[in-house]
């Protein structure tokens, strides 16, 4: 192998190097702003989210955010009733589909079925989609649709 091309080659690598790293960092800043900034908020938080966010982006008096706040607390509230209910209906579309799946597994998988099931659930509960389960010594609360 002659001189030049042991620097092209060097060259090339170098080029995918750099171009791996630029990649992942854009992928790093994208996730940062857009998962913990904007990404699914835990409840309670998505009232104070909207006010910071318009607080910073229409550079808010405090008059105005003092005027804002109840707004922002009232749809934050109807976000959190659209929020529940949505959950609900989903884990409810989630248990039939189940329900007609697994007489269709053999008994193995049906036991990884479980397994993904509870997987899935650890990892909703940890994302904060799911309220965490109630303690043992309390029954649970009623559920919004009664």
């Amino acid at each position: 192998m002659n001189e030049a091309l042991k620097w092209k080659l060097a060259f090339a690598f170098l080029l995918v190097f750099v171009a791996g790293a630029a990649t992942g960092a854009f992928f790093c800043i994208h996730l940062l702003r857009h998962h913990v900034m904007f990404g699914p908020p835990h409840s309670g938080d998505i009232a104070d989210r909207m006010r910071e966010h318009l607080r910073h982006a229409l550079d808010l008096t405090a008059e105005q955010e003092s005027k804002i706040g109840p707004i922002v607390e009232a749809a934050s509230s109807k976000l959190e009733t659209i929020r529940l209910e949505s959950a609900e209906r989903v884990r409810g579309v989630m248990e039939e589909s189940k329900k007609q799946v697994a007489p269709l597994l053999t008994p193995e998988q049906q036991k990884k079925l479980d397994q993904l099931e509870s997987e899935h659930r650890k990892m909703m509960l940890h994302h904060g989609f799911l309220p965490p389960p109630p303690p043992k010594d309390r029954p649970p609360p009623p559920s919004p649709s009664s």
